[in-house]
């Protein structure tokens, strides 16, 4: 009779280390994704692009990936991570898209910066409430305000007394 000496082997099943920020760049108008933990609340921590980054149009999520497009270049991070958590109630501006008449497309990133199609503006804080964002091309000045709820309201005032209030998308 033989003797087997079976030697148990242990196994470790770790979940894959994501990084905390991924930086994700198309390449010219084409698709790029980057691997990215996608499991909770994905957000632009940082627009780096002239290009727009709008969720579900230039950027969006699969199942273990960042995907961006048509020139879109940012930094992402997973709200739901401790260390990436940044809630809007910090007095920063929330991450934002709004198209504004006069086909003006508004993107404000998590903090700031904002730009108006595509250029950054000049953001100014008046209090932890209300911003605005100055255009220096047009000389359009955004407005941004958030009621005690959280929401934020965006107008718009243009040259030769253009004005109007913003979409959010």
């Amino acid at each position: 009779m033989r003797t087997c000496i079976v030697l148990g082997l242990s196994l470790l099943v770790a979940a894959p280390a994501w990084a905390a920020d991924v930086t994700c760049e198309s390449k010219g108008r084409g698709r790029t994704e980057c691997p990215m933990d996608t499991q909770g609340d994905v957000q632009v921590k940082r627009q780096l692009s002239k290009s727009p980054c709008t969720e579900g149009v230039t950027w969006g999520l699969s199942k273990h990936a960042v995907w961006v497009e048509q020139g879109c270049r940012a930094v992402f991070s997973n709200a739901s991570d401790s260390a990436a958590a940044a809630p809007a109630a910090s007095g920063g501006l929330p991450l934002f898209n709004a198209t504004c008449p006069g086909g003006l497309d508004v993107h404000g990133d998590q903090g700031g910066p904002v730009y108006v199609n595509g250029k950054e503006a000049t953001l100014k804080k008046s209090n932890d409430n209300y911003y605005e964002a100055k255009d220096a091309a047009t000389g359009t000045v955004i407005s941004l305000s958030k009621s005690p709820d959280g929401s934020l309201s965006v107008s718009y005032t243009g040259r030769k007394g253009a004005n109007g209030i913003c979409q959010l998308r």
